[in-house]
């Protein structure tokens, strides 16, 4: 499992945005408070300070592609000037990660977890393709802390919660308004007691608090579904059963 744990990023921008839904929407708390383009492809660049894992979310993009440098600029005082023929490198030190490919749907996901994880700063370039006829967009872009911990115990519950209006009138009749149906998950997972259990419920969960966060709930397993945009449902609880090890309980409440 992981979850990522502070978001890092600095400042993000793009390089086309309808005025109405700016490229800042990509790093709120709303999902579905998306950012959009003008055109079925677009690219989101975004500033970050240190990182193991950037996620997109409720994005419409049927490939998206990442591109991570700690390359920077360099200007030379006036004065100085070099013989001819000379160059300089200026690309910086990349990594280019290979392209998810999505379904299209406005609620795909993509998860890049990096090689290493950077401790200083870099540029992430995200470039997000929908298909024709479709104006590209995406909900929310996160990158930081990539805290990973042993994938969950067998027996993961996974719920749904309506979040609909339903009345019974004076007639007998239903009334009944349509609203958002989120996705809920409780699972138990072990941990080392004296380095990740406390991590997890210290430096994460008290200092995140009921703030949503993105969450890969079963790591060894890449699809897409098992990633999602939650806040906690009950702050986490543990159980010291044996010397070495505790169960956390996690209840998760998916957040669009």
């Amino acid at each position: 499992m992981k979850c990522i744990y502070p978001d890092c990023i600095s400042s993000i921008s793009a390089d086309e945005e309808n005025a109405d839904y700016p490229v800042d929407n990509l790093l709120d708390e709303h999902p579905k408070k998306v950012w959009k383009g003008e055109s079925r492809d677009a690219i989101v660049t975004a500033v970050i300070t240190a990182g193991g894992a950037l996620v997109v979310f409720a994005t419409n993009a049927t490939s998206v592609s990442l591109v991570i440098s700690s390359g920077q600029s360099i200007s030379w005082a006036g004065g100085i000037s070099w013989d001819s023929g000379i160059s300089w490198d200026t690309s910086g030190d990349s990594d280019v990660s290979e392209t998810t490919l999505l379904s299209g749907e406005i609620d795909g996901v993509a998860w890049w977890d990096f090689a290493a994880a950077r401790t200083s700063n870099f540029t992430a370039i995200i470039s997000l393709t929908a298909d024709a006829g479709k104006i590209i967009q995406a909900g929310i872009v996160r990158c930081g802390t990539a805290n990973a911990y042993r994938d969950p115990n067998a027996g993961i519950r996974e719920g749904l919660r309506d979040y609909s209006i339903v009345k019974e009138l004076s007639n007998g009749a239903t009334y009944i308004r349509k609203r958002d149906v989120v996705r809920t998950f409780e699972f138990d997972l072990w941990e080392d007691r004296d380095t990740d259990f406390y991590l997890f419920m210290l430096d994460v969960s008290r200092a995140l608090g009921p703030e949503p966060m993105p969450w890969r709930i079963m790591d060894t397993v890449t699809d897409e579904e098992w990633i999602v945009f939650a806040r906690f449902d009950r702050m986490p609880g543990g159980a010291h059963d044996l010397p070495a090890q505790s169960r956390i309980n996690i209840s998760l409440l998916e957040v669009l």
